[in-house]
């Protein structure tokens, strides 16, 4: 190679060197200000999320005492077999209630829940689904994202106190909900703790037209007493298993959860100086990748 074809190649790299150089700050500005725009922009046009919280704290309906727990000790075979209870509210059996898809269906059924969730599929005009959609949405997708990322249910386990909150887009319905669910879950406890009553009160009838025994009858009139005393706890009571300490409320419009805008606007400074560095990484990377493979051909 002569001086002169060295002196030209030479040229021609520096001046490369050079346009690259020039190239590079527009690369970082433009990655840097389309990501500060970007994240901007979502978080004063995006939709507001709001939360809907509810606090509930299990409730114990002791309604038997020491008395009759000793009746229980000597004729447990009879109280199992009339599935007796004392009418203590079991705390981990509200809890799983709140949190189970049984109470989800039927209050989804009650709401009226998946055209709610699901709008964008919804013809609001002709009251059904779009036409055009592949796959009306289910009651397995309502649940999936209602249990996913809606509905939440925390234990503080020191305090024992339970917290119930539902995030939605329509500050009233997020509200409205949390309170609803928290009433249909008592209002299941309390049915349900009515009907098991009965069904032990018509045991225990049936149980004293086949005895004779003195004893037995004494015992069974007691474990009837406490069946009646836990029906009239159930039916004078609308929050039978879980106390409302405190219902939720409809947040103010500046309240929301979501999006999180003066977090979105600190963070997307340094975001952009970052994202804006990988680009020229990866433009320089594929220029030096370009200009291995042109070597290689020629």
């Amino acid at each position: 190679m002569s001086d002169d074809e060295a002196a030209s190649r030479e040229r021609l790299t520096l001046a490369g060197l050079l346009i690259q150089a020039r190239a590079w700050p527009k690369t970082f500005i433009a990655t840097m200000l389309l990501t500060i725009s970007a994240l901007i922009a979502y978080a004063f046009l995006a939709t507001p999320v709001y939360r809907g919280v509810v606090k509930l704290m299990p409730r114990e309906n002791d309604v038997g005492g020491g008395a009759l727990s000793s009746v229980l000790g000597q004729f447990g075979g009879l109280a199992a077999m009339a599935g007796l209870s004392l009418g203590s509210v079991n705390e981990q059996e509200s809890i799983a209630w709140l949190k189970s898809r049984a109470l989800f269906t039927q209050f989804a059924k009650n709401e009226n829940l998946l055209p709610i969730l699901f709008q964008k599929k919804w013809d609001e005009k002709a009251q059904g689904w779009r036409a055009d959609l592949k796959r009306i949405p289910t009651m397995d997708d309502a649940w999936a994202m209602f249990d996913d990322g809606i509905r939440r249910v925390n234990v503080d386990a020191k305090t024992r106190v339970i917290t119930l909150d539902v995030t939605w887009k329509d500050r009233e319905l997020a509200a409205a909900w949390a309170n609803e669910l928290a009433r249909l879950a008592n209002e299941e406890l309390r049915q349900r703790a009515l009907r098991e009553s009965a069904a032990s009160i018509a045991s225990f009838e049936e149980q004293l037209s086949h005895t004779d025994i003195v004893e037995l009858r004494q015992a069974i009139y007691k474990l009837m007493e406490a069946q009646f005393n836990r029906s009239a706890v159930a039916k004078s009571r609308a929050d039978y298993a879980l106390t409302v300490l405190d219902p939720a409320v409809v947040p103010d419009a500046r309240r929301f959860v979501s999006p999180r805008r003066l977090l979105m606007v600190v963070i997307s400074l340094p975001l952009g100086v970052f994202l804006g560095v990988c680009a020229v990484l990866a433009t320089e990377s594929v220029r030096r990748l370009v200009v291995q493979m042109r070597r290689g051909i020629v």
